[in-house]
């Protein structure tokens, strides 16, 4: 299961299993939240791998089948495997597999394995979960996780918090209220309806206040198209809703734009981090890391942290962290992506961008925690052979070599967003 290293990569790897890290980005809530769901086997086919089951030809039926935990698990075993022999050697599942191997005992999941991964699963699936599982073992200081509450009841995690949200309907005008797709929901206007654009604006302005004084040093927000900001048209959009004269707005509007914009503005003035999804996520084309350009040339003092490389959009994103001083580039999610692109990107970002601008790692995991181990694991891989490379090329001393990882895995993320660890 191991990938076959060199004594030098090896050496590496020790090294880096020796620093504590920031993880820079996961969807995990509270504790409570995972400790109160049945797991088992198929809990680590949750997340990402569902998207691989899917692509493998699983129906979304199916899919609930297996994660219904009132039907016996040989039963939803039996739906699963063939399934798994599709998967097995995808990134997704190999972070499932060495996370079973370390917590679990199993050398492998397959039908030997199934059923005592899931008793000790289940035996493990008690108070001090994160603990075990993101300080003891991966030496993760704290992890930036947004699933929209900053409440999230220990220091290992720090909230990252949306940067708004859509405004296509009355009621999400009149009421805002961010959401994410975990499920949890703030209002941003405890105290009464928006009636006009102004107050829509205070709202969203009272909740990045909020949010702040409890904790959160960065906001996320999508790589989506956005137009110019236009207040006119902004206004037009509100008064359109507000009179009932449309149902809803398109996907795409100018209240949403000028409301984006200006909450960009605020984050900068309020020193934080604006985080942006770029890249991969369903249909990709309205996430190209491009579309950020007109929003990087508006706000040159708001620091942009760009996450997953921009994936398909690699090159492009690199250059995104080239040319503007206010982007930095988030290795979050890319080695479950893709081991291969995550080094082939991490070796030109060192030739491309400086060493200050990279952030390592990030889990992206919310329910199955144990898989951040197995995607630490395998971003460990990339980091030290793609320095490995660089020693046997005599480019840097395996010294410099570590004090670069500890910036991308330490120093740069703790510095971008002001962490006090």
């Amino acid at each position: 299961m191991a990938m076959l290293l060199s004594s030098l990569e090896q050496s590496l790897v020790s090294a880096l299993e020796q620093m504590e890290i920031i993880d820079a980005h996961e969807h995990l809530g509270p504790e409570a939240e995972r400790l109160a769901v049945k797991v088992d086997v198929l809990t680590l086919f949750g997340h990402y791998t569902r998207g691989d089951l899917a692509a493998a030809g699983m129906s979304e039926d199916d899919y609930e089948t297996i994660q219904n935990h009132d039907l016996p698990l040989e039963q939803r075993w039996r739906l699963f495997s063939p399934y798994l022999e599709r998967i097995r050697w995808t990134s997704y599942t190999r972070a499932a597999r060495i996370a079973a191997r370390k917590f679990y005992g199993a050398d492998d999941i397959n039908e030997k394995t199934y059923l005592s991964i899931s008793e000790k699963m289940a035996a493990a699936n008690k108070p001090g979960l994160y603990e075990r599982v993101l300080r003891e073992t991966c030496r993760i200081r704290t992890a930036l996780s947004q699933c929209a509450s900053t409440d999230l009841g220990t220091p290992l995690l720090t909230p990252v918090m949306p940067l708004t949200t859509e405004f296509l309907t009355w009621e999400q005008v009149s009421r805002p209220t961010v959401t994410s797709w975990a499920g949890a929901r703030r209002p941003m206007n405890p105290d009464g309806e928006v009636r006009t654009l102004d107050d829509l604006l205070d709202a969203n302005r009272a909740y990045i206040r909020a949010v702040k004084a409890e904790g959160a040093p960065g906001l996320k927000m999508m790589s989506h198209p956005y137009q110019p900001p236009d207040r006119a048209g902004a206004e037009s959009c509100f008064r359109q809703l507000q009179r009932g004269e449309v149902d809803s707005l398109p996907w795409s509007n100018p209240l949403r734009d000028y409301v984006v914009d200006e909450m960009i503005r605020f984050a900068g003035e309020q020193d934080l981090v604006v985080a942006v999804h770029a890249g991969y996520w369903g249909d990709f084309r309205n996430l190209d890391p491009l579309h950020m350009i007109p929003l990087l040339e508006r706000h040159p003092t708001v620091r942009f942290d760009i996450y997953h490389l921009g994936y398909p959009w690699v090159r492009e994103t690199l250059m995104l962290g080239k040319g503007f001083p206010n982007v930095w580039l988030n290795f979050c999610w890319t080695h479950i992506i893709s081991q291969r692109f995550a080094r082939d990107g991490l070796d030109e970002a060192i030739d491309l961008i400086p060493s200050n601008k990279i952030i390592g790692f990030g889990g992206d995991y919310h329910l199955p925690v144990e898989k951040v181990y197995g995607h630490l694991v395998m971003a460990r891989e990339n980091i030290a052979r793609v320095l490995a490379a660089r020693i046997e090329r005599r480019q840097m001393t395996e010294d410099q070599a570590l004090t670069l990882a500890r910036k991308w895995l330490w120093d740069n993320p703790v510095e971008l967003y002001r962490l006090e660890v």
